[in-house]
């Protein structure tokens, strides 16, 4: 009968302890937050007839680096797994009897970029014929990975609107974006 060599064993004892240590140190460089984008400002312009669609798009940026840097140091943008859309709202200015979001039939937030197809982000099918200022539109399945547009450094936002009825100035919409992001080695 072969005896095991007591250097063997204690070789495989530390690898064991070595890749477990791994392990640990990798999750302790994970980092998973939450992050408000700056708010996004566009105009819908005077819809005097309702019925048609329209759509408003705004170029956005996103500085990872500095996303990362101050909420996840020890990891970089390059680490990025996941950019998860949480929550979209909307906010009118200046909204009136005669116009607010209750002059929108339906409401769709997507996103697109270079390379990339549109994709529907959040959407209100029917949304309720009562006066409002914001909105919080349903994110698609809760949440939705941006990662391949958002790293694209450059993407857009369209808003897609359906007139219930006409309206009788234009409307200015602040997009609020909140995402969860989740960041490791």
């Amino acid at each position: 009968m072969k005896k095991i060599h007591p250097v063997l064993v204690f070789i495989l004892i530390f690898a064991a302890g070595f890749l477990t240590s791994c392990k640990k140190i990798k999750e302790n460089l994970k980092a998973d937050f939450d992050y408000e984008a700056e708010a996004i400002t566009v105009t819908i312009p005077a819809v005097p007839i309702a019925g048609e669609g329209i759509e408003v798009t705004k170029e956005v940026a996103m500085d990872l680096d500095a996303i990362i840097q101050k909420n996840a140091p020890l990891v970089s943008a390059d680490n990025i797994r996941e950019i998860n859309l949480t929550g979209i709202t909307i906010e009118l200015a200046d909204a009136d009897e005669d116009n607010n979001l209750q002059n929108l039939e339906t409401i769709r937030m997507a996103v697109g970029a270079d390379g990339l197809e549109e994709k529907v982000i959040a959407e209100i099918a029917n949304n309720p014929d009562v006066y409002k200022t914001s909105l919080s539109i349903p994110v698609t399945d809760g949440a939705v990975d941006l990662k391949p547009y958002i790293m694209k450094k450059k993407f857009d936002y369209t808003l897609h609107v359906k007139p219930r009825r006409g309206t009788t100035k234009s409307l200015t919409v602040t997009v609020k974006t909140f995402y969860r992001f989740v960041v490791g080695v």
